[in-house]
């Protein structure tokens, strides 16, 4: 494994991990954000948490950092670049972020 894939496998690990926290947080009903969002597109907080927790739990499992056997897709980099991408519009703004550089350097 070279050194752009552990360091692209931390990344998404932290993002993912951050992504968990804000998911959690925006259930509960206290969401913080770091840079400027998209919106919630008229979907509650709870739906949006929620969302955020399973794009999540997909960037971890496709990652290789937890092991979730309905939720494995293999260290695919094209699935953890959407699953981050999902991630930043549903309102893991770092999160979202840490998983794209990640899968970018999945690529590389």
């Amino acid at each position: 494994m070279s050194d752009l894939n552990k360091i692209g496998s931390l990344l998404v690990l932290i993002g993912g991990i951050i992504g968990l926290i804000q998911g959690i947080l925006m259930i509960i009903g206290s969401p913080f954000s770091i840079f400027p969002g998209l919106g919630d597109f008229g979907l509650g907080s709870l739906i949006s948490g929620i969302l955020l927790i399973l794009f999540s739990l997909v960037a971890l499992a496709s990652s290789g950092a937890i092991h979730l056997g309905s939720l494995n897709f293999g260290n695919n980099w094209i699935v953890i670049l959407v699953v981050g991408i999902l991630m930043y519009v549903f309102g893991s703004d770092l999160g979202g972020i840490l998983v794209i550089i990640g899968a970018i350097l999945f690529l590389l």
